[in-house]
């Protein structure tokens, strides 16, 4: 489970949110109860509060036209704070609860180069990239062009304020509050991917910032 602890390119941090990544694909039962603590809060949250204010998350689709990337369509998710904050830590149990243990990924020097060199592009643009590089990269593209022998990937983003754990990131992304489709807690869940690099990008505007890379061996 702890497969990048002897991997000298990682930090302690990058390390422990690959050990916790593994946790929860391996012992998906077993992580309901880290969980719980959770689930208590915010039901005592939205039970004081109601469903509390309304909130927005925005999704948008890109697309490539002559060699550039433009806007495809925006999407504008509503949902009260409390209320979704509740109903997305339900679903999460649920799908651990229901989940088949995954197998635990392995750290790849390939991959961890992409991540690396996307958070560097996006410490210069201010983190207001998202998941498309400045040369108009996407997370799977970087993750090929670095890790070769992979045949696809994909990429997780996450900004918090103050520093969180890595633990608490991770479950930040298993919960995806206000997240269509929850996209990054299925990235994490991913029965396809062999392995995975972390970066920690430290407090850049305002935010600490992460990127979590997945890929799928040939």
């Amino acid at each position: 489970m702890n497969t990048a602890a002897r991997v000298s390119y990682l930090t302690e941090k990058e390390k422990q949110m690959i050990y916790e990544i593994n946790l929860v694909r391996s012992q998906p039962q077993e992580y309901l109860n880290i969980l719980r603590p959770y689930l208590k809060r915010a039901e005592a949250e939205l039970e004081i509060y109601g469903p509390g204010e309304v909130r927005y998350s925005v999704e948008t689709t890109y697309m490539q036209q002559n060699g550039k990337l433009s806007v495809y369509k925006v999407d504008t998710v509503a949902y009260h704070k409390y209320e979704e904050e509740v109903h997305a830590i339900r679903s999460l149990m649920n799908d651990l609860q229901d989940l088949q243990p995954l197998s635990v990924l392995q750290p790849d020097y390939g991959i961890y180069k992409a991540a690396k060199k996307h958070g560097e592009d996006q410490e210069r643009h201010n983190w207001g990239l998202a998941h498309y590089g400045s040369d108009n990269s996407t997370p799977m593209e970087r993750i090929v062009r670095f890790a070769p022998d992979m045949k696809t990937g994909n990429e997780n983003i996450a900004s918090r304020y103050p520093e969180a754990t890595p633990r608490e990131i991770v479950i930040l992304l298993l919960i995806d509050s206000g997240i269509k489709g929850y996209g990054h807690r299925y990235n994490l869940l991913n029965p396809q991917w062999t392995h995975v690099a972390c970066y920690a990008g430290g407090l850049h505007n305002g935010m600490y910032r992460w990127l979590q890379e997945f890929g799928e061996k040939r």
